[in-house]
């Protein structure tokens, strides 16, 4: 009786455990997503020489074997499509110079990786072993898909919120006397961030003979910033039309930013929502359920202490 007793609160606070962290999970996203985008837009527009961070020393290990396994899983393919993982790949700016034999070599050797380990958590006779053992290469192996489309999102958000700034700053260089070309790599080479890395390879493009038109095609498919592409329509037609250049990053400046200013609002509206669904449907739920769990498990097993030994036993 008291070992079943033990193993039903063992699973009732593993329950409770999961159901909080998901929960925590879900708001340290939104949290950690949130002062991404408010340090890209306050910080510094002076590109500084960053350290390696401690993240990207971790994962530094991971990306060797990625690569050394990417050769194996392309040669053995799982449940990929090329097309798409490329294209989200670009999306997110290929991070930590991560190619698309290296995302796939991530997949097996996450997947596999968590296989080993929970095989090997498994035979130690550990909780929940089979379970894990189960799941967790399923994760490994999905984590990685995950993630890229995460970065990709996150990366182009930053560029629709870094637009406004970069196109003033642009607008005055061009009022100054600036060439196109000339306002664009000198604004790129003094910021710091998505935007900037895109504007660099495109006036490298143009510097080595691509077609203008040709360079702002490809700066397209790179990206899926909806703000990105109305600056670029807009240039372009500006150009064929003859209206200033500097006049058309005026406008769009001011255009982006009441637009900016209107997305911030409709997601801070959001913001308070989404955060009740979690503490609603995640938080409450784990509470009530270790509380109510733990009442009833005491009247099954101490019914005499409720009075109620004689529909329970004694």
């Amino acid at each position: 009786m008291n070992e079943g007793f033990m193993s039903v609160v063992t699973m009732l606070n593993a329950t409770v455990l999961l159901l909080l962290l998901i929960s925590f999970v879900f708001i340290w996203l939104y949290v950690a997503k949130k002062q991404k985008l408010i340090r890209y837009v306050g910080e510094s527009k002076q590109k500084k020489k960053k350290k390696r961070s401690l993240k990207e020393k971790l994962w530094e290990p991971v990306l060797k074997g990625s690569h050394y396994v990417g050769p194996t899983a392309v040669k053995y393919p799982l449940f990929v499509n090329k097309e798409r993982d490329e294209k989200q790949l670009t999306y997110a700016g290929h991070p930590m110079r991560l190619t698309l034999e290296g995302f796939y070599g991530m997949r097996y050797l996450l997947g596999f990786g968590s296989l080993l380990v929970f095989w090997i958590y498994n035979m130690m006779g550990m909780p929940f072993g089979l379970i894990l053992m189960l799941l967790m290469p399923i994760a490994g192996f999905l984590f990685p898909n995950i993630w890229i489309r995460l970065r990709a999102k996150e990366r182009q958000e930053i560029i629709s919120a870094t637009m406004p700034d970069f196109m003033d700053t642009v607008s005055i260089s061009l009022r100054a006397g600036a060439s196109l070309d000339g306002a664009l790599r000198q604004v790129s080479e003094r910021m710091d961030g998505p935007l900037s890395e895109e504007i660099s390879r495109f006036t490298r493009e143009t510097s080595l003979g691509v077609p203008r038109k040709t360079a702002f095609g490809q700066l397209l498919e790179r990206n899926t910033s909806k703000e990105l592409e109305s600056l670029v329509t807009s240039l372009v037609q500006g150009e064929e039309l003859g209206v200033p250049i500097s006049q058309t990053f005026n406008v769009q400046a001011s255009d982006l930013r009441h637009t900016r200013g209107f997305k911030a609002k409709e997601k801070a509206a959001k913001a308070s929502p989404q955060i009740t669904l979690v503490t609603t449907f995640l938080v409450a739920p784990s509470v009530l359920l270790l509380v109510v769990g733990l009442m009833v498990l005491n009247l099954i097993y101490n019914p005499g202490a409720f009075g109620l030994d004689i529909f329970f036993g004694s």
